[in-house]
């Protein structure tokens, strides 16, 4: 009769601690470092809280997100929505000049499309010009 009863307690606690999510990745998906490998751009979100201090940007205080990397200067998040696995963002460049609308769009458990809406605003340097980054590009999680 104890086994019987040690063997349905182990199976109640295996089956609740199975029901339960223990990864905080499938809870908070727009939270974390991302980096595009086709483009070397990293972008840092966290859309539950502002929690984010940008490189050089300490008097912001803490933001939803920036992005950096081979782009022109710094992006801040300024404004976000989440709808299910999509996210829409925009971002603002350091010197605010211009902004960008971007859907985020979860495709995985860590791999995320980024897709510039309305035309791409932000640049990088090639040479002696700036240039237009692709509008669509894959971010994994690091």
């Amino acid at each position: 009769m104890k086994q019987v009863l040690l063997f349905l307690f182990l199976c109640c606690a295996t089956a609740v601690r199975g029901a339960v999510p223990t990864d905080s990745l499938s809870q908070r998906p727009f939270e974390g470092h991302f980096f595009c490998e086709e483009t070397g751009v990293h972008l840092y979100l966290n859309l539950y809280e502002p929690t984010l201090t940008a490189p050089g940007f300490d008097f912001l205080g803490p933001l939803g997100g920036y992005m950096l990397g081979d782009i022109y200067g710094t992006w801040m998040l300024t404004k976000h929505s989440i709808h299910g696995r999509k996210a829409k963002l925009r971002f603002s460049n350091d010197i605010g000049s211009d902004s960008q609308d971007i859907e985020w769009v979860q495709t995985s458990d860590s791999t995320y499309t980024y897709k510039a809406v309305g035309g791409n605003a932000i640049r990088r340097a090639e040479g002696r010009k700036l240039v237009k980054v692709t509008g669509e590009m894959v971010f994994k999680r690091k």
